[in-house]
This record gives C-alpha cells, sequence and structure tokens, in this order.
C-alpha cells in the first residue's frame, strides 16, 4: 500500500487487492460488524438481517431487502459503508498493512469506464402481431398458447421491419435488454438492441424458482416449454419451470440472475449440441458446482431444442389439453 501525499490518495498493490478480494465476508462481517451467519440450502443467511444471503464460497453475497450484492467484502463494504473502492480496500488492509509513504512525481491515470448506453427498442407495429405469431408457431412450432402469453405480458412484440423482438425486463420491471430475430424463413438474421444488458437476458419465471434452466437464445427456451408441454399433455405445463436465455455462451446473464435470485440453488444447461455449446456446458458446470450449486445438463437430440421440437411436431401426435 503506498500513500500519494501530494493527492491524499491510496494505491494498492494487486497482491493487497487479491487479498481482500480473498476475504471470507462471514468472518469479516462477524469479527467487525457483529452480525451473525446460520448455515442454510446453498450458503449462510444473516441471523440479524435475515435477507442478507452470503453463498457457500462465503464471498458472493446479495441483500434482498436493500436491492443490491457483490462478489467479494470489498463491494459490501463499498455499498453498505457507501465507500469508495481505494476506501473499501484501504479500511479492509489497513489494520495489518504497512504503508508506505512514497511520494509520487505522477499518479497512475485513472482508466475512463464508457458510459451504459441507453436501450432502444425497435419501433412496434401497430396492430396485430401476425408475422411473429405464424413464425414462431407455425414455421418454428412454438406452442400458440406460449406465444399469446408472451405477446400479452409484453415479453415479445414485432417491430415495423416484422421481425421478433423478445424483450428481458431487470429487477424494477424495466426493459434492459431485447433480442431480434427476423420472421423471414430462410435468412440468418437476429442481433440485440442498442444498449442492450447482457447481465439481463431474456428470462421467464415459473412456480418453482429453485431452479433455472438455461439456454443460449430464446427460440431454444420457448422450444423447450412446447416440449414441457407435449410431454405432460397440458399447454399450461411450461408455467411451471424457471427459463433464461444467455444470448450466446457468455454467462453473465446467469451470474446476474443467481445474485437476484438467490433462492435458486439448482440449474440445468440446456445449451447447444455443439463444439461451442459442449465446450461451455463443461465449463459453466464445474464453475457453478464449484460455487455449491446442483448442476445438471439437458442436450438436445440435434443441435438445439427448436431442430428436436421440429422433428416431433413433424410426425402425427395428438393435440394439447386446453
Amino acid at each position: 500500500m503506498r500513500y500519494y501525499k501530494k493527492k491524499d490518495m491510496y494505491f494498492f498493490s494487486d497482491d493487497e487487492k487479491k487479498e481482500a478480494h480473498n476475504i471470507s465476508v462471514i468472518d469479516y462481517l462477524e469479527k467487525n460488524y457483529g452480525f451473525a451467519f446460520k448455515k442454510v440450502r446453498g450458503g449462510y443467511r444473516c441471523e440479524q438481517h435475515n435477507s442478507l444471503f452470503v453463498h457457500n464460497d462465503e464471498k458472493s453475497w446479495y441483500w434482498n431487502s436493500k436491492g443490491f450484492g457483490g462478489g467479494d467484502v470489498i463491494a459490501f463494504v463499498q455499498k453498505y459503508d457507501n465507500k469508495s473502492y481505494a476506501e473499501a480496500l484501504l479500511q479492509i488492509l489497513q489494520p495489518s498493512a504497512q504503508i508506505d509513504y512514497t511520494t509520487f512525481e505522477k499518479a497512475p491515470e485513472k482508466p475512463i469506464e464508457p458510459q451504459k448506453r441507453e436501450l432502444m427498442l425497435p419501433p412496434k407495429k401497430n396492430g396485430k402481431y401476425t408475422n411473429v405469431f405464424a413464425y414462431l408457431t407455425k414455421t418454428r412450432c412454438i406452442d400458440p398458447a406460449i406465444i399469446s402469453t408472451l405477446l400479452h405480458k409484453k415479453f415479445l412484440y414485432q417491430d415495423t421491419h416484422n421481425n421478433c423482438v423478445f424483450v428481458g425486463y431487470n429487477k424494477a420491471g424495466l426493459p434492459a435488454y431485447a433480442n431480434i430475430r427476423t420472421t423471414l424463413t430462410n435468412v440468418q438474421y437476429r442481433k440485440e438492441a442498442i444498449g442492450s444488458d447482457k447481465s439481463n437476458g431474456f428470462f421467464i419465471y415459473g412456480y418453482d424458482k429453485s431452479k433455472i434452466f438455461v439456454f443460449e437464445a430464446p427460440i431454444d427456451l420457448l422450444s423447450h416449454a412446447t416440449l414441457s408441454n407435449i410431454a405432460e399433455n397440458n399447454n399450461r405445463a411450461w408455467l411451471n419451470e424457471s427459463r433464461l436465455s444467455l444470448g450466446g455462451v457468455c454467462d453473465n446473464a446467469l451470474e446476474h440472475y443467481l445474485q437476484e435470485h438467490p433462492e435458486c440453488q439448482e440449474i440445468c444447461f440446456c445449451l447447444d449440441n455443439d463444439s461451442a455449446g459442449i465446450a461451455a456446458t463443461e465449463k459453466y458446470t464445474a464453475k457453478y458446482l464449484d460455487k455449491g450449486y446442483k448442476v445438471t445438463s439437458d442436450v438436445p437430440v440435434h443441435k438445439d431444442f427448436n431442430e428436436d421440437l421440429q422433428s416431433i411436431c413433424n410426425k402425427p401426435q395428438q393435440g394439447l389439453k386446453k
């Protein structure tokens, strides 16, 4: 730790930052804040503040009633005590640190963080969303009852170019992400809306919030939901399970979801049956097992769950119960 007297600033080495990051949140809060924790499924719950939950790694945590969380004790001190990153590090490390009161010629420049862009949702088409409904139910074979529900709940709409727009919402209930997919057959066009926050993926709550099914794309998610309806012969079966689309194979959306939903203790990866999907499933299985979650995988027979669904729908079958 070095003190830059001219600007009254402290600078920390990478080893010091790593040391602070690895401190047990449980130990630090018990010693310095007088909190007590009890072991529960998936982690530890604070006895004084029941909505404060620390995961099994003893580093990541979330305080539901306050609406914030973080990945280590540094984040806790920052948010709970309203301190800057440097102030939090100083508070955590100062009791045991040797401070070098060096006067530097020049303080290191602080990198400028890029500003987050505001989400720009594509304009909605006036009237009925006939292209979206026909494409998803006829071409993609997704259950019409599911599509009707998503349209009604504003998780899905048709833009002025007749594209499907799948909307992801943040914890405040505001649109934060949008995945755009063409309704034209044999045309490869998919992108995310400008300003999309990939940590807030497209997801659908189910009655069971203790488990999350994870997919690469919204159409995979909806295909899996339809397959659940077919398996149960009931077009409301899909409502039992919670599902999340990553928008690719990066797990930012899953990390964010788990931070905001500590009640979720089981993950089922349903990524594509190709080299990228298989590699991501193996990587994330190890990662989240290490964090204390129960992890399984459901690999599609074909490349993805929509191909599985289409192969079933091309065969004669009984209709769903209404």
